[in-house]
């Protein structure tokens, strides 16, 4: 029995011509509530072998393969029906092979800087990616370090998992030192289109548009590297603001220089965490900024040229200058002698390893948990068939 066969018929005009042709009405559909389940008394749970197909599972309990549409409709997990089948062993790799394989993942975990100045206060972020357009297919992650050879180690950017701090990444050209690397720069392509062309423009329009949006990014995230770019930039003749000419030297002199540190890289993505867990109770989840929070580690603070990390003494009683406490860790430039102040309550979030499941295994474990359905007993199968096929009749 076709699970299709059981719905009503109507007739539809196809071509607007009159002429209406009796088609299957496969918008109708009868959700199986608990009390028609409760009314006939009976269902059991079922372990689906591996491998094991639902027509196969129907003729074991019922004698026939026709009854294999109850399972999809007695289980909301299985509602987008084969697809949520649980697969076999070998599916279930060359699922991760079809969806995962061709992508790699690095992970940049964000750290929130108090900028301090004379008469303003603000934060910028560091190693984070949000609300940052990744898709335009023009974007590259470039390390920072060459190759032996000298070749520019990137890669073309999918998207960024704000969730998890995750960067994925495809078409690597040098696998090998791209998994060495840890510092890496945001590089918008060349144009490879000939020059006064129409595709030639059009792509300059394109990164024209993308750079004033990077730099209200900029301005949003990196203070710092805003406010020096707008410093710099009213010294440039002929670089009228909001032309071309501005957003395109912004790129160049300023965005591409930016700096991000990652954290760890999975060659396979589906080797990089699906969700983390606590790491002061294995048996409850925890956010990726939670996992990532951990010990402070001066090495991994990255500051500008000529700045260095003042010392934290919280026994000095406060004074203030400028609006800020000097018993808060300062930075010195070491050039102006100017204080600029990091507030010591701001966390970094850095060297160590948070516990997580990875997709892998997430996946994998969600297919072993699909195996558990709920059918129908067999003595009541028929009655149940009887019963939906009234329900979806009316």
């Amino acid at each position: 029995m076709s699970f299709f066969s059981q719905f009503p018929k109507i007739k539809y005009d196809i071509n607007a011509d009159g002429v209406k042709t009796d088609l299957t009405d496969m918008f109708r559909y009868v959700d199986v509530k608990e009390g028609l389940i409760d009314d006939i008394g009976t269902y059991q749970y079922y372990e689906i072998s591996e491998g094991e197909r639902p027509d196969v599972v129907s003729n074991r309990l019922y004698g026939t393969p026709d009854y294999y549409w109850t399972f999809f409709v007695l289980n909301d997990n299985l509602k987008n029906v084969l697809n949520d089948w649980p697969k076999s062993y070998r599916q279930f790799e060359l699922m991760l092979e079809q969806d995962y394989a061709d992508y790699s993942t690095l992970i940049f975990i964000p750290t929130q800087n108090p900028v301090a100045r004379k008469y303003e206060n603000s934060f910028e972020m560091v190693n984070y990616f949000g609300g940052l357009d990744l898709s335009t297919g023009n974007i590259r992650i470039r390390a920072q370090d060459n190759a032996a050879d000298g070749t520019k180690v990137e890669a073309e950017i999918l998207k960024f998992d704000d969730q998890r701090y995750q960067l994925w990444v495809y078409n690597i050209n040098n696998t090998r030192y791209f998994s060495r690397s840890r510092r890496w720069n945001i590089i918008y392509t060349e144009n490879p289109n000939e020059a006064s062309s129409v595709a030639w423009n059009d792509f300059e329009q394109a990164r024209s548009k993308w750079a004033s949006e990077a730099l209200e990014w900029t301005r949003k995230n990196q203070t710092t590297v805003y406010y020096s770019f707008l410093l710099e930039v009213r010294y440039q003749q002929n670089i009228i603001s909001g032309s071309a000419a501005y957003y395109n030297y912004f790129l160049e002199k300023f965005f591409q220089k930016i700096n991000f540190v990652s954290h760890r890289f999975f060659e396979e993505s589906y080797n990089a965490p699906s969700y983390f867990i606590d790491a002061d109770s294995e048996d409850e989840s925890a956010t990726a900024f939670d996992a990532y929070e951990g010990v402070y580690n001066p090495d991994d603070i990255i500051l500008g040229d000529n700045f260095v990390v003042g010392d934290l003494d919280e026994n000095v009683l406060p004074t203030k200058e400028d609006g800020f406490d000097q018993s808060e860790i300062a930075q010195y430039n070491e050039i102006s002698r100017q204080r600029k102040y990091i507030p010591s309550f701001v966390k970094r979030y850095t060297v160590t390893q948070a516990k997580f499941v990875s997709i892998k295994d997430d996946l994998d474990e969600k297919t072993f948990e699909a195996r558990k359905i709920r059918v129908i007993r067999p003595e009541h199968i028929d009655e149940f068939v009887e019963l939906y096929q009234e329900k979806l009749l009316k």
